[in-house]
């Protein structure tokens, strides 16, 4: 016979909120250090592979609106921070092979101009149609990947749609699903989003820095992240503005993506702009000596990356900036 009192303990424990974030003080099943290398290196080799395979089609569906579309629908569903990070990728791929591949059909078909213009619209239209569903498709497969058993159900999906106006059934959801891996070629993403770049960089530079204020850092962490990810192209371009000066007109867009590929990159520059804006310049200087050390990205391009998100911040606040948070 079980006690009343543990009974009543298992209930109160089963009630708790779960942490859909890391927790950096726990190291329960945590590398040891000497495997930190390692584990720095798998990161790495996905680094140049994806650098390898970015071309100029990357990023065309990543834009302010989709990405706010796609965050405020993952907060309000709570799903963890990564999920809307990885949907985001998944929805922009998606949406890269589909428009390619109807865009050749009509292109190669036998119709006259007039009709292959009529038929485009007629596609256009069907497309903006179904970008509410494609998005909650993308948020599915995302929640999946991170955990199966909280993944969002069909129901969820559309009960999610119909709160937003949209009457799918079930089989339209699923068929959606179905739709948007089979035309990635059932691979979601690559195995690591952004924010494991950023998790790993700053769970080792924790156990050097304890005296980081580990929640506050990883709030601005966040935000900042956020605030890249929805002005992407402004942030990339203000950053190669600030490395190539004038010169920066001539960067083509595959080489542009190929610099947009380098997660070790953002993930550094994320990393020191929050610690900027928590502790001021100088810790911000000495840990991007530290982020050189553990990523072998430039001391020079870390700091272009921050400084360009800092001036994309504070460009998004309008002419009258408040600025008082970064401590100089």
């Amino acid at each position: 016979m079980r006690e009343p009192e543990e009974d009543e303990e298992e209930k109160s424990g089963d009630q708790a909120p779960r942490i859909l974030g890391p927790d950096f003080l726990d190291h329960t099943a945590c590398l040891p250090p000497n495997m930190h290398n390692d584990w720095i290196s798998v990161l790495a080799a996905e680094n140049n592979r994806r650098i390898s395979d970015a071309n100029e089609w990357n990023h065309v569906f990543h834009t302010p609106r989709s990405a706010e579309y796609i965050f405020t629908a993952c907060t309000r569903l709570r799903l963890p921070q990564e999920v809307k990070y990885s949907a985001l990728l998944i929805f922009d791929n998606f949406m890269v092979q589909l428009v390619s591949r109807l865009h050749e059909s009509i292109y190669n078909s036998r119709r006259s101009d007039r009709k292959k213009y009529q038929e485009w619209n007629r596609i256009e239209a069907t497309l903006s149609r179904q970008v509410t569903l494609r998005m909650l498709s993308a948020i599915q497969i995302a929640s999946k990947m991170h955990s199966y058993h909280d993944s969002l159900s069909i129901q969820t999906v559309k009960l999610c749609l119909k709160t937003l106006g949209f009457a799918y059934t079930e089989e339209s959801v699923v068929r959606s699903e179905l739709r948007v891996l089979s035309m990635i070629n059932w691979e979601p993403a690559y195995h690591s989003t952004p924010l494991v770049y950023i998790e790993s960089l700053f769970k080792i530079l924790k156990m050097k820095w304890e005296h980081v204020e580990v929640c506050n850092y990883w709030r601005y962490i966040l935000l900042v992240l956020d605030c890249v990810f929805i002005h992407w192209n402004d942030v990339y371009k203000r950053m190669m503005a600030n490395v190539l000066g004038p010169s920066a007109d001539v960067v083509t867009r595959e080489q542009m993506c190929r610099v947009q590929a380098d997660w070790f990159l953002l993930a550094c520059g994320v990393i020191v702009t929050a610690s900027c804006c928590i502790d001021g310049m100088r810790t911000a200087d000495e840990i991007t000596n530290e982020l050189h050390r553990l990523s072998n990205i430039p001391l020079a391009d870390i700091t272009d990356m921050s400084v360009a998100i800092i001036e994309c911040i504070i460009n998004q606040q309008g002419p009258i900036a408040n600025i008082s948070s970064i401590q100089i």
